[in-house]
């Protein structure tokens, strides 16, 4: 009877141990619920999001989609962590838009409140915003009337109809618009330009 004991208990231990380091445990702690009245939809990966609240009717989540269609409210955010994604949101009445990946192609129709492009080689076009800011390099912004822009990067190129508020630091950005009498500051190599 002893013999067997000292078998097992060398291969319980190692058990024991395996399940310790893959982070294996018979009673699972449980995650953490987001707070807060906005709610919050994401595209990406399950490893790299967090969605919505469950108990949110209104807020929807798209994991791992190539291209999804999403409509946000006043107070709502929409994040896209997904590399390569193509987005379609309507924004009814606002929503903030936030980009923090790399590929993605966003097309927005309606008033957003922020949209905000954090990588390389985005894309986002469409209606309004009441503001965009753009970090990172040969991001890339269409849209109708944004009347504050915030762009820091390099070789980024927004352009819009309307607008009141252009500040632009980095290297080779370029900001065009249409009309409006925008208060404009630079720092670095930049372009601002009535088109």
């Amino acid at each position: 009877m002893y013999r067997n004991l000292r078998i097992t208990a060398p291969v319980l231990t190692a058990v024991a141990g395996l399940a310790l380091i893959t982070g294996c445990t018979a009673d699972p702690a449980p995650a953490p619920e987001e707070t807060g009245t906005a709610s919050s939809t994401t595209v990406g990966t399950p490893e790299s999001t967090a969605s919505a609240s469950p108990t949110d009717p209104s807020a929807s989540a798209a994991q791992s989609a190539s291209s999804a269609a999403i409509t946000l409210s006043r107070g709502q955010e929409h994040r896209i962590t997904e590399a390569n994604t193509s987005v379609s949101i309507t924004c009814s009445g606002g929503g903030d838009i936030d980009v923090e990946t790399n590929g993605a192609s966003v097309r927005t129709t309606g008033q957003c409140e922020d949209i905000e492009l954090r990588g390389n080689d985005n894309s986002v076009s469409g209606e309004d915003a009441e503001s965009l800011d753009v970090e990172g390099s040969n991001n890339k912004a269409d849209l109708r009337n944004v009347p504050e822009i915030d762009v820091d990067g390099t070789t980024n190129t927004v352009g819009v109809e309307q607008t009141g508020d252009i500040e632009v630091e980095g290297q080779n950005n370029s900001v065009t618009y249409a009309s409006g009498d925008p208060v404009i500051e630079t720092e670095g190599t930049n372009t601002v330009s009535v088109r």
